[in-house]
């Protein structure tokens, strides 16, 4: 079977964790400094802090921002829905955006509608590694002065007109879990150019403590730090990422050769100016020859591991058709997520699909997956 994904682990990852161990000193300290200077370095960013996972910096980042219960924040309903409960988590409220049909990211057309004197900020999601349309996006937020959070959990890498994302908003949130195309196995950054932002998610994911360290504390905070020898992961795997972003473009690049000559398929279109990542390759299904459901029956008769990613959107899961359940929901006004009509989100839920594009298939493996294409489609 040729999985979806699979993380990269060789002796370089052992020796590292294993030189750690060695040393005893096993909780966030020195290598997690190094790790975030690197990381920093990399993204193009004054400052980075590790955390405990992508949604704990999520998380962090947006108490970092100083959003507050009550406050609405506009993001996408199509993707992982770690993304939209961050908010909820803090008392914020999700405000939903359809999507651009063709990049499977928001739509920055659809978003003025949705900002009221409650909207505090935005969260763009560069969904599958596709950078979100960050210069219309901050344009917008400029214009209405609002905040921006990128959540580039899955964008490890990407850019726009060569600027890495991660670095246009006032904060960005990463994912190290073991999918991604940098793993740590769990694991998460914050990056900004705030310092202000840096310092206050400095304190709260480490129990409110000052830049002093010591038991002096400033505010409510919690244990989201990250283990040094997750981060001696994650310096080798930052050394490793230029070279598995290159591998999964030109994955990502042989397999829209083919889909692009099938009538039955159109691949998640990259704009001008956009780097993808390619964390996912996800096609879509332009006709009912046949159901989504029997294409991955397909795939997988032929040891190939397809799979549909957010089948069902956010507004559409019954978290979020259960708000009176939230802890915050006698003290905050909701939407009725319930009636939201969010077609392309929806559409792009039903009919898109994963094939492995990841940088550990061989060339013989994307060659096999090129063959079911062909097979599966008839071409």
């Amino acid at each position: 079977m040729i999985y979806v994904a699979k993380p990269i682990i060789e002796s370089e990852e052992i020796a590292a964790v294993e030189e750690v161990l060695k040393t005893g000193m096993l909780a966030e300290g020195k290598i997690s400094r190094a790790f975030e200077k690197q990381f920093s370095d990399y993204t193009g960013v004054k400052f980075s802090t590790v955390t405990s996972n992508g949604t704990t910096a999520l998380h962090t980042a947006l108490e970092a921002m100083d959003i507050k219960p009550g406050d609405e924040i506009i993001t996408s309903p199509f993707t992982f829905i770690a993304s939209a409960n961050t908010i909820a988590m803090i008392g914020a409220v999700p405000v939903f955006v359809d999507i651009d049909p063709e990049t499977y990211n928001i739509d920055p057309s659809l978003i003025e509608k949705a900002i009221n004197e409650k909207t505090k900020a935005i969260m763009p999601i560069h969904i599958f590694g596709m950078p979100a349309d960050m210069k219309q996006i901050m344009e917008i937020a400029e214009k209405h002065d609002l905040l921006v959070i990128e959540d580039a959990c899955q964008a490890h890498g990407a850019e726009i007109d060569g600027k890495k994302v991660g670095s246009f908003g006032d904060a960005a949130a990463f994912s190290f879990y073991a999918t991604k195309n940098m793993m740590t196995g769990e694991g998460g950054m914050i990056s900004t150019n705030n310092e202000e932002i840096y310092d206050n998610a400095m304190m709260i994911k480490n129990h409110g403590r000052g830049k002093k360290g010591g038991y002096s504390h400033f505010r409510i905070g919690y244990n989201f730090r990250m283990l040094d020898m997750v981060s001696a992961l994650g310096i080798v795997q930052l050394k490793r990422l230029p070279n598995v972003v290159k591998a999964q473009r030109k994955n990502a690049s042989e397999f829209t050769k083919i889909v692009d000559d099938i009538e039955d398929l159109i691949p998640q279109k990259e704009l001008d100016g956009m780097k993808s990542a390619y964390h996912v390759y996800a096609p879509i299904l332009t006709s009912d020859r046949m159901t989504r459901d029997r294409i991955l029956e397909k795939f997988r008769e032929h040891n190939i591991g397809a799979r549909s990613v957010y089948a069902l959107p956010c507004h559409k899961q019954d978290t979020y058709l259960n708000i009176s359940d939230w802890r915050w929901a006698e003290f905050v006004h909701y939407p009725d997520y319930s009636k939201l009509n969010l077609p392309h989100s929806e559409r792009i839920g039903d009919l898109h699909f994963q094939i492995p594009s990841h940088a550990s298939i061989t060339d013989g493996e994307r060659d096999q997956i090129i063959s079911a294409i062909y097979d599966i489609f008839q071409v």
